[in-house]
């Protein structure tokens, strides 16, 4: 299964954060390095197995390995929750 975030959410960089506008609720959303990662591989194109190993090889020094995939599960049910991915 691969995620697709939809193209009308603004991304914003803010030092190592990252802010993304939802036109369509007004709201924004502040991503943590982690998941603004997983955010930027929601192309369609990454499974998520392919996410969380990205995630592992950016952040393996800081992490717990253990929690990596249960963290991009986490990010991709709070963003399809709040509605910035596109439906199937």
């Amino acid at each position: 299964m691969t995620y697709v975030k939809r193209t009308d959410v603004r991304t914003i960089q803010v030092e190592d954060e990252l802010m993304l506008h939802d036109s369509a609720t007004q709201k924004v959303y502040v991503l943590n390095p982690t998941a603004a990662l997983v955010w930027s591989l929601c192309d369609g194109a990454h499974t998520i197995e392919q996410m969380v190993a990205a995630v592992e090889s950016q952040f393996s020094k800081t992490a717990e390995q253990a929690d990596i995939p249960q963290d991009v599960n986490q990010t991709l049910d709070w963003l399809n929750e709040y509605g910035l991915l596109k439906s199937d």
